[in-house]
């Protein structure tokens, strides 16, 4: 596997990180706001299409080139701030993957500029990390009317968006349950709804959280929104197909994302570690200090190269659920490690919020239980790889 991403790419990512250095990752964290500069500059610089069919307004690059950039920006000081970069690809794909043509013409030229903001509503309290049990309902009133009612929380910067993809129930669960032919997911469709147009029709509440300050988190309560059937997003009944594919790609670029992170915790204590100086002497000459960042180090790059295997796999259209799976499990173990080292590398300044490590730390954290729980991704690997029996 060739793992190098060609210079145009790095220099334009290089170029464009470099721009915000820790005390704007740092200002924007404190005042839990979104970083609309940085969001600007992505826009300006083409990337958001990245993988973004060139027909469409996009480079029309690979999914490993954008898992590679997704790292590069992490480590150039944004740490999980590449997120926002994430997660505009994953939209794209959903409209790749999902869309019709006239939706892919209209959406996807606006996405890859940067123009639209497009959240995801999936997660539900009840259903949590099992999508089939969404209690969020559809129900046709019309041959061409549908009116959707339910709950959704973590929904990532609803307060900056311009569409929600929207996920609810066109057909009970039973229906999928009573047939042995249907998947469990049969009856799930997903809704291009406009905040401009529906926004007043939802009961928003923002969720504070321990980390990822700069990405907001709501809750959204909503009856009797009224859309026609132009707003489903791929088939009705069995939107699943598509969008389980594009959430497994979200683990590779998480991934991504954690591996960059880590290497900027680690790089960010290595700097620290030579410049300060107890009993005389630097701290970076002891053991006691270089062997745990080492060690850390070699987590994050063996995490790396499970996260570029997933990405190759993906791009070659090959099952890569295992290894998407495992280098998201790696990457967040890794990274919390190498955050958690790097604190404590600073000593009592980790833990103050102008040396960054602790923001790292707690952004990190998150990764362990979302997108997806280690739980349930070690279930997963072993009904998969090792042939045990499913357990959720």
């Amino acid at each position: 596997m060739d793992f190098r991403l060609e210079k145009e790419i790095t220099d334009l990512v290089g170029l464009v990180s470099s721009k915000f250095d820790p005390a704007y990752w740092r200002k924007i964290s404190s005042e839990q706001k979104f970083p609309e500069e940085y969001w600007e500059a992505l826009a300006e610089s083409g990337l958001f299409g990245m993988i973004i069919e060139k027909k469409f307004g996009g480079m029309g690059r690979s999914i490993l080139d954008l898992t590679l950039a997704v790292e590069e920006t992490a480590e150039h000081f944004a740490g999980l701030g590449s997120y926002l970069y994430l997660s505009g690809s994953l939209v794209s794909q959903m409209f790749e993957v999902c869309g019709s043509e006239e939706q892919k013409k209209s959406f996807l030229p606006e996405i890859a500029k940067g123009k639209l903001k497009i959240s995801i509503a999936l997660t539900e309290e009840s259903s949590g990390l099992d999508a089939s049990s969404i209690e969020t309902t559809a129900k046709r009133i019309s041959k061409e009317e549908f009116s959707i009612s339910g709950r959704k929380i973590m929904v990532a910067n609803y307060d900056r968006a311009d569409y929600i993809i929207l996920f609810a129930r066109t057909s009970p669960k039973e229906s999928s349950s009573s047939s042995s032919s249907q998947s469990k997911t049969y009856g799930i469709s997903m809704f291009l709804i406009s905040v401009k147009e529906q926004g007043a029709s939802f009961k928003a509440k923002k969720l504070e959280k321990l980390g990822m300050d700069f990405v907001s988190s709501y809750s959204l309560d909503f009856e009797d929104i009224r859309v026609t059937s132009d707003h489903l997003l791929g088939e009705e009944n069995e939107a699943w197909k598509g969008a389980a594919r594009v959430f497994a790609m979200d683990r590779i670029l998480t991934g991504a994302s954690l591996v960059g992170t880590g290497k900027l915790a680690l790089s960010t204590a290595s700097e620290y570690a030579k410049k300060r100086k107890v009993f005389g002497r630097q701290i970076g000459s002891n053991q006691g200090i270089q062997f745990p960042l080492a060690d850390a180090y070699a987590k994050i790059v063996g995490a790396e190269i499970l996260v570029h295997k997933a990405a190759s796999l993906f791009e070659a259209g090959r099952d890569f659920l295992t290894e998407a799976s495992s280098c998201l499990l790696l990457a967040a173990e890794a990274a919390g490690i190498a955050t958690d080292r790097a604190l404590q590398t600073f000593g009592g300044h980790g833990y103050y919020k102008e040396n960054d490590v602790e923001r790292y730390w707690r952004d990190v954290r998150v990764h362990r239980v979302h997108p997806i729980s280690e739980e349930l991704l070690l279930a997963t690997i072993a009904e998969r790889s090792l042939g045990m029996p499913r357990s959720y």
